[in-house]
């Protein structure tokens, strides 16, 4: 029996070994299973969020061309948005921030040239050429102007000094230039007299006419003499600041500009047909070239867009006339035409602003497979106004090329793919949908369309008159300036 114990021992030992390692294999492969749960779980988290937004540092916004821009400091991106955090469903969307209440409030002013006449988003401005009407008559070649007044033995008015005397001066010349009004019309009022001299000075100044020489010279010139009564007329007849802005612009075209040019026979023709207009013909051709000879780029969301009504609308619906009478007399007088078919102003709009009216939009998820996953700057995408998808921040392809460079997109094929995703849902923009909405862009908007689509307004364009006057009004009434070279 004894001899058995040896082997009892050796048995129970080996057992032993056997049960240890029995116990480490099973806790290993336990761990091995743990571990491979949870890289299954974290891919599943990486699959599922794989089209978040990348994180992107931005500096201080820049307002460039009518578009919006942040500059994205390069930087190469190895991490990913891996939790999509619950929001509440007021928070502004994390994919179009275009018109995000942030990047509005720290833009509190917009580019004056985002409204722009078509055809001059690239064009540069055309210089006439060829001497003006005031260069022909050598005001400004003072050896010339002392030799003509010696020969006629004009006397030679005396240095002044002190301000007081050059105020009596100025007096003086501005009593010459209005004499040949005094005597065409015989006789005329204290108060007349009174805004004709004023405007009379504003133009003197505005020529750097600084001798009683010097308005001599002008008046001999009888075309422009012509000009300076008409200008005295029609500030005389209607005091107000608008026409002052549009009887001295004429005025300071015809004599500056050459005289083989079409401004300067345009502005004679405004001088001679401006002291028949009022307020009312004013803002009917001043709306007429907004809405059908410009457009503005910014215009590509509901925020900007009632900016738009706000400066570009509001201030010219005053005196909107609605007696057809008025769009006769604008015919009559050669500011306006007639044209065959009537266009309302949603058709208008939508001619103008395709992108933003014509078009449902897309879905995120289409946007980031047009992308292959990277997506757009959410700064350079908005909300559709006309569904609840996403629209990129453009209102017409022709614009394109210029949001591609500033939203960074380099890629040809995405290029393409993003536009025809863009127009991938279109829309016929009319009937009630359209006024509404009109109405939730603003209510101004929906009004002038039912006066619009109602009057002769929807069935008239500008002569190259009516762009000349409209274009003067707009500057007397918000003080931007369109360049009419392209029409001209």
């Amino acid at each position: 029996m004894s001899g058995l114990i040896p082997y009892v021992v050796l048995a129970v030992v080996i057992l032993g070994f056997f049960a240890v390692c029995y116990a480490v294999f099973n806790k290993s492969e336990s761990d091995n299973e743990t571990n491979l749960e949870k890289d299954v779980s974290h891919i599943d988290v990486r699959e599922q969020n794989v089209y978040e937004e990348e994180t992107i540092h931005v500096t201080q916004k820049q307002p460039h061309d009518g578009v919006d821009v942040y500059a994205v400091e390069d930087e190469i991106i190895t991490e990913q948005t891996l939790e999509i955090p619950v929001v509440d469903s007021s928070t502004e969307d994390t994919i179009a921030l275009g018109e995000s209440p942030d990047m509005m409030s720290a833009t509190s002013q917009f580019e004056a040239d985002a409204t722009q006449m078509f055809g001059n988003e690239s064009s540069e401005v055309a210089q006439p050429q060829g001497p003006s009407a005031l260069e022909e008559t050598r005001m400004f070649n003072a050896d010339e102007i002392n030799e003509h007044l010696g020969n006629i033995e004009e006397e030679v008015e005396p240095e002044v000094s002190g301000p007081w005397a050059q105020i009596a001066q100025a007096d003086k010349r501005v009593a010459m230039a209005v004499e040949p009004f005094v005597h065409a019309f015989g006789v005329v009022q204290n108060d007349t007299m009174h805004v004709v001299s004023e405007i009379t000075r504003d133009a003197l100044i505005a020529l750097g006419i600084t001798k009683g020489s010097e308005v001599n010279l002008l008046l001999q010139n009888i075309v422009i003499q012509e000009a300076l009564m008409s200008m005295q007329k029609a500030y005389a007849g209607t005091p107000t600041p608008w026409m002052k802005t549009a009887a001295l612009e004429a005025f300071l075209d015809v004599v500056q500009s050459p005289k083989s040019s079409t401004p300067y026979l345009v502005a004679f023709d405004a001088l001679r047909v401006l002291p028949h207009l009022t307020l009312g013909h004013f803002q009917v051709m001043a709306l007429t070239l907004l809405l059908q000879y410009s457009r503005n780029s910014n215009n590509y969301g509901r925020i900007h867009f009632q900016h738009y009504v706000e400066k570009y609308i509001e201030p010219f619906i005053s005196d909107l006339p609605y007696d057809q009478s008025f769009y006769r007399q604008l015919d009559y007088l050669r500011c306006t035409q007639q044209e065959r078919e009537p266009v309302s102003l949603t058709q208008l709009l939508g001619n103008s602003y395709p992108f933003v009216f014509n078009y449902r939009g897309f879905t995120k998820e289409e946007l980031f497979r047009a992308t292959d996953g990277r997506g757009v700057d959410p700064r350079f995408v908005v909300r559709s106004l006309n569904s609840n998808l996403y629209k990129l921040a453009v209102v017409d392809e022709s614009l394109a090329p210029r949001f591609f460079r500033e939203a960074r997109i380099s890629d040809a094929m995405i290029q393409r793919d993003l536009l025809a995703l863009m127009k991938s849902k279109p829309t016929a923009f009319r009937g009630e949908e359209a006024r509404q909405i009109m109405d939730d862009i603003s209510p101004v908007l929906s009004d002038l369309a039912s006066v619009y689509d109602a009057s002769p307004m929807c069935s008239i364009s500008l002569t190259l008159l009516g762009l000349y006057l409209g274009r003067a009004h707009v500057k007397a009434t918000i003080g931007e300036e369109f360049d009419l070279s392209h029409w001209f």
